[in-house]
């Protein structure tokens, strides 16, 4: 199960996906974020049914910050890991422009600060979830779901490019949603190296393709399905059960 949770405004959209890898069920994840004068972000991922029983992991996400004159200024951003194995941490520390100064790493019991040091050119963002806000931001104002935006996450620097493939007759016997669809295409590459790419190792030949809909009575756009291909596990589908929208 996948769920996401959108307010723009007074409204609040609420998703819900089944997610799967191949023939199995992957994970639930759980999804919530704001967009207005200020924006947030969080997010959960906790592995289910085999992929739980053979490495259990859960994971959560957080970023929140202030649109100023339309730019995304950061103000907090913290993860968390948690395996069989080890419990770790990580949160950034932003001055008040949004330029990320320090990094904070846990470990188990173990704690670590460093001063972060920026990269010649400075990034659009500080992760990825900042990205998707930054998307929608151009949806709800009637653009298309194209950008190109740099992201640094204080150690790595990611290019993360969407391409708009327009409007399709959208259909799925996995989701009950149905209708005029925007199709995006997504990739994600990491600077100067040939492994570790982000959803395991998404690259130029393993994009990501969504879908957005918009609500017919608020003009929200919610997403019916995420798809990327050729994983080492298999494809990974996300498909959309319900959505709900609350003031």
């Amino acid at each position: 199960m996948f769920a996401l949770s959108l307010q723009v405004n007074a409204a609040t959209l609420f998703e819900t996906f089944d997610v799967r890898i191949g023939f199995f069920d992957a994970a639930k994840v759980s999804v919530s974020y704001s967009l207005g004068d200020t924006y947030a972000f969080s997010s959960e991922i906790k592995t289910s049914g085999m992929f739980d029983t053979f490495y259990s992991f859960k994971a959560q996400y957080s970023t929140s910050g202030i649109l100023r004159n339309g730019a995304f200024i950061t103000k907090n951003y913290h993860q968390s890991t948690k395996s069989s194995a080890h419990l770790r941490t990580k949160s950034l520390i932003f001055d008040e422009k949004g330029i990320l100064q320090k990094r904070i790493s846990t470990k188990d019991e173990y704690e670590n600060s460093f001063d972060v040091v920026l990269p010649d050119t400075m990034p659009d963002a500080f992760d990825i979830q900042t990205v998707l806000l930054m998307m929608l931001s151009k949806i709800q104002k009637g653009d298309t779901c194209a950008l190109n935006k740099t992201v640094f996450n204080s150690k790595k620097t990611y290019h993360i490019s969407v391409e708009d493939e327009g409007i399709t007759d959208y259909k799925s016997k996995k989701t009950p949603f149905a209708g005029n669809a925007r199709k995006c295409r997504a990739f994600i590459h990491q600077e100067k190296t040939e492994k570790g790419d982000l959803l395991w190792q998404v690259s130029a030949e393993r994009s990501i393709i969504f879908y957005l809909m918009q609500d017919p009575k608020t003009g929200l756009f919610f997403i019916p399905e995420v798809n990327i291909s050729s994983t080492p596990l298999g494809d990974l589908n996300a498909y959309a059960t319900t959505y709900q929208i609350k003031d």
